[in-house]
């Protein structure tokens, strides 16, 4: 059976293209050694269980009885009694899949002579006395454990740490999550806090798994070329990346839609094009990968990073549970200038989900915004659009509940121009903490068109200082992008101000570039 680029579950050599499993970990084997206990946390499908199983391979090479299990089951059961039940079977179930029959631990007794809350403990250390060998346990989906269980479950490892070693009880954890313990622990079922130095203040390092590099990209998809000598050319190697940031499901998805579906033909290259009607397709499919992320916004912890991250404001809550949370999801990335989305792709994604509603309830356009020879006609549109906002901006502020309200019009814009574009045109999207500002640069029959959005937000700024950081920014904008004209649209959030006040229409030259200046 030929090898594909897999985008559901963990990797199969067999039957997926995929790079060494534990390439991308940091070096594990010290902990081990040590005997500590770690937690390995990074967003969904970065490939941590792939990695994490191969690991648990390797360490049985090297005489451990090690096992990986994942705690999946015990998702929504708060309660000790009902999740803890799970967590024996999980353990039971997966040392039956990796260990032979006189390393595998015997099931705790029915007879109830084991305290619920107790039963893990009794089990681990029961199965320790057996092997009398070093037992690594590795926990997978530790962060979908909850509530008092998870408090419970904690508890039982951090009594079992102080007498691990080979007969007395594991000598190594790691759970493994999407997210850091600092979260999941946060708050305990009836909302109290719970203090983060117990019950597992004996956790050594919060660990993470890296993205596919540049190179690592390129090693993949060649794995595909030597199967069916089918090329991706660099230039769709360094699109793929550059659209992805090395995500590695983003990558295998890419690459998938590119052989199954656009280029069957495997006497073809795929080129950069290619690469880019794939990102459209997968953000149109709103798959479950997506589709999750979507579902990630509308919590008001992380819509309280991202829009401050889509307004460009310079006020990103970088010190609370919350921005660390949104990074660990995998939405936020640390860069030299502050927080940014995580790649384009997750740019364009979160863009369009959060203007989904608003594409969907705007009227098909009705004025003249396709010029005879079938390029764009830019001023026709921005007024259309200036009229319609004067119109609707009242209700749609008042009807935003989804936790994004000063970045309302943003909002609106972006649904309007991708109203116009669908099916003939691309929007690139450029927004990151500190820059004041969202660029747009709209492509459509062959034109460039340039936009920036800037607001005057409630709180006391000048209509001047905002109009000259647009306009500087803007003129930055047009020599990176290689165009002669933009517009610089200003919309101005301070209440108490009639149309008219708002109202401003300008146009200048700014280092040799045209700059339509609209205020509203």
């Amino acid at each position: 059976m030929p090898r594909t680029f897999n985008t559901t579950g963990p990797c199969d050599g067999a039957r997926h293209y995929m790079l060494p499993a534990e390439a991308r970990l940091p070096d594990l084997v010290p902990w081990v050694e040590e005997q500590l206990y770690f937690v390995l946390h990074a967003a969904r499908q970065t490939g941590k269980t792939t990695a994490m199983r191969a690991f648990a391979a390797r360490l049985r090479e090297r005489g451990y009885v090690a096992v990986w299990a994942t705690l999946e089951e015990s998702q929504g059961r708060t309660e000790i009694g009902e999740a803890e039940p799970t967590w024996l079977l999980a353990l039971q179930f997966a040392a039956e899949d990796s260990l032979p029959t006189d390393q595998r631990p015997a099931p705790i007794p029915p007879d109830g002579s084991v305290a619920t809350g107790s039963q893990l403990r009794a089990m681990l250390r029961a199965w320790a006395a057996k092997v009398q060998a070093p037992i690594v346990l590795l926990l997978d989906e530790a962060d979908v454990v909850i509530g008092p269980a998870l408090v419970n479950l904690l508890r039982q490892l951090r009594a079992g740490f102080m007498d691990r070693g080979v007969g007395h009880f594991p000598v190594s954890v790691g759970l493994i999550g999407m997210r850091d313990l600092r979260d999941y622990l946060a708050q305990a079922k009836d909302g109290s806090q719970i203090n983060s130095g117990s019950p597992f203040n004996i956790k050594a390092a919060s660990l993470t798994l890296r993205n596919f590099s540049h190179a690592d990209v390129a090693a993949l998809y060649a794995q595909h070329t030597a199967d069916t000598g089918q090329v991706f050319t660099p230039e769709a190697v360094a699109r793929a990346y550059w659209w992805t940031s090395g995500q590695p499901f983003l990558v295998n998805a890419l690459a998938r839609d590119c052989v199954m579906e656009r280029v069957k033909d495997r006497s073809r290259v795929i080129t950069a094009d290619d690469i880019d009607a794939a990102k459209e397709a997968l953000v149109l499919a709103r798959t479950t990968h997506l589709d999750a992320l979507g579902q990630r916004l509308r919590e008001p912890r992380v819509a309280r990073v991202v829009e401050a991250v889509l307004l460009g404001d310079s006020k990103v809550p970088y010190a609370s549970d919350d921005y660390a949370y949104t990074v660990d999801l995998g939405l936020i990335a640390n860069d030299a200038d502050g927080a940014t989305i995580a790649n384009p792709l997750y740019r364009e994604v979160l863009a369009r989900e959060l203007s989904y509603e608003e594409q969907r309830n705007l009227p098909r356009p009705w004025w003249p915004w396709s010029r005879p020879d079938g390029t764009l006609d830019v001023p026709a549109l921005v007024a259309a659009f200036i009229g319609w906002w004067r119109h609707n901006a009242a209700v749609l502020d008042e009807r935003s509940e989804n936790g994004y309200r000063e970045a309302v019009p943003h909002l609106v814009f972006m649904a309007f121009l991708q109203r116009v574009v669908n099916g003939g045109g691309r929007i690139t999207r450029e927004y990151a903490a500190g820059r004041g500002a969202l660029d747009i640069l709209l492509e459509y029959a062959g034109e460039s068109h340039v936009f920036e959005i800037k607001r005057i937000p409630a709180r006391h700024v000048s209509r001047e200082y905002v109009r000259e950081a647009g306009l500087a920014q803007i003129a930055r904008y047009l020599d990176t992008v290689g165009v002669q004209e933009g517009w610089l649209l200003i919309f101005d959030q301070r209440p108490g101000l009639c149309w008219e006040e708002r109202l401003t229409v300008e146009d200048i030259e700014v280092g040799g570039k045209s700059v339509r200046v609209r205020g509203m």
